[in-house]
């Protein structure tokens, strides 16, 4: 298998739009949920009372703000061995995406056609109160663990709820009688008797389907249309990337932090007082409407208070721009320069993941520079540089797997 460093560079656009910024998700995510305003109602609490510089209109100079930057040159990363890249965490993966995509992830037993209680068993079902069927009372395709009384990978269901199942043939339709406790949620089943009928699709062993079980006809059914992935190889390599992924982006926040609590930086009060009134400024706009205060809407929908909110988003600015601060000077250190042709996809992939909401790369940089296209554009190739520089330190971390269920570690030299 090819070393990390080789593999990552595979997928630096991918990482680069996790990296960045988390205020990058934080938009997406409030530009679909609230659709900025649509109503078109008066909003209150959006004009500011800040009259300071706007955080675009500052030059900082790195250097003066990191008074003491940490040794970055083999940052000691601890990792779970759950992160590292092995044939059994694809697998791992794949039995979880195989789910998602509602594909059969475990080997189907066909030398028999009886349910036996250590079974996984694949059914149909519905249930009927008074002969009629209920709501939330049917399922097609489920896969229950018999003995566990649990759907694999789910939750439990009701004491009883499999054990009609057991003895059935594979075709067959079965019912059973179970019971809903006193103290169950809906209130019209509370302590009823129902009964449920199972149609048995298929008997399944708790052994996964592995990459080896698979043929690119089967890839290509469950994730051909869907996913573009259509042979084994495709899908093994898809598996990598991601797994890959999820272990730098754990790298990255060990790295993150180490740099953050052993180097000294100073934010300029006015410079921090600037990113918190655009923040604060930028979320009002996305989330108020209907005459809301920031009080009104974060007790609704997070049950905290606009001073709850401001500390919370002071302790994560602060974090943010020490990161911005202290990796903007290794940039310069290191004399990392601008990849035109990465930053451009990099901009693109904004674009795209805003859904709509920003037509263009003016549009970015117009949301990012709070209007000011020109501001908006200096911080994202400002951030493109501190993130390549995070992604030179990451290349050469001295990274250690820990197997928790042993004294072992194991140790990745990048």
């Amino acid at each position: 298998m090819d070393n990390k460093k080789t593999k990552i560079k595979n997928i630096v656009i991918a990482v680069l739009a996790v990296v960045i910024i988390a205020c990058v998700v934080i938009l997406v995510v409030r530009i679909n949920t609230n659709k900025k305003n649509q109503t078109g109602d008066t909003q209150t609490e959006t004009q500011s009372t800040y009259t300071g510089k706007r955080s675009g209109q500052f030059e900082i100079d790195y250097a003066a703000q990191v008074t003491k930057l940490a040794d970055y040159s083999a940052i000691p990363v601890e990792l779970s061995s759950s992160y590292e890249v092995t044939d059994d965490s694809e697998n791992e993966y794949l039995t979880s995406i195989l789910t998602t995509y509602g594909a059969d992830a475990y080997k189907q037993i066909t030398d028999r056609d009886i349910v036996e209680e250590s079974d996984y068993v694949k059914v149909d079902y519905t249930g009927y109160q008074n002969g009629e069927a209920f709501d939330g009372g049917s399922a097609t395709g489920v896969l229950l663990d018999v003995a566990g009384n649990s759907q694999v990978g789910g939750t439990s269901f009701i004491e009883g709820f499999t054990k009609p199942v057991i003895g059935a043939k594979v075709g067959d339709t079965v019912q059973g009688d179970v019971t809903f406790p006193d103290d169950y949620s809906q209130s019209s089943l509370a302590g009823q008797t129902v009964t449920f009928e199972y149609t048995i699709d298929g008997i399944y062993s708790k052994d996964p389907v592995t990459l080896a079980d698979l043929t690119d006809e089967q890839v290509n059914t469950v994730f051909g249309s869907k996913a573009g992935v259509t042979t084994v190889a495709d899908l093994k390599t898809q598996i990598e990337k991601d797994l890959q992924q999820n272990q730098y982006s754990a790298e990255v926040d060990q790295i993150k932090q180490y740099m953050i609590d052993n180097s000294d930086v100073t934010i300029p009060d006015d410079y921090f007082a600037a990113r918190l009134n655009e923040y604060e400024e930028s979320f009002k706009k996305d989330n108020l409407s209907d005459g809301q205060t920031l009080d009104d809407y974060l007790s609704k929908n997070y049950n905290m208070t606009a001073d709850d909110a401001r500390d919370k988003w002071k302790e994560n600015l602060t974090n943010q721009i020490k990161v911005e601060f202290i990796f903007g000077l290794i940039a310069e250190k290191e004399g990392i320069e601008m990849d035109e042709d990465t930053y451009n996809s990099y901009i693109s992939y904004i674009v795209s993941a805003s859904n709509g909401q920003m037509a263009d790369d003016n549009a970015v940089y117009e949301y990012f520079g709070s209007g000011h296209a020109d501001e908006g554009e200096k911080y994202l190739k400002a951030q493109f540089l501190v993130n390549r520089a995070l992604d030179s330190v990451a290349d050469n971390a001295k990274v250690t797997f820990n197997d928790t269920s042993s004294d072992s570690t194991q140790t990745q030299e990048n």
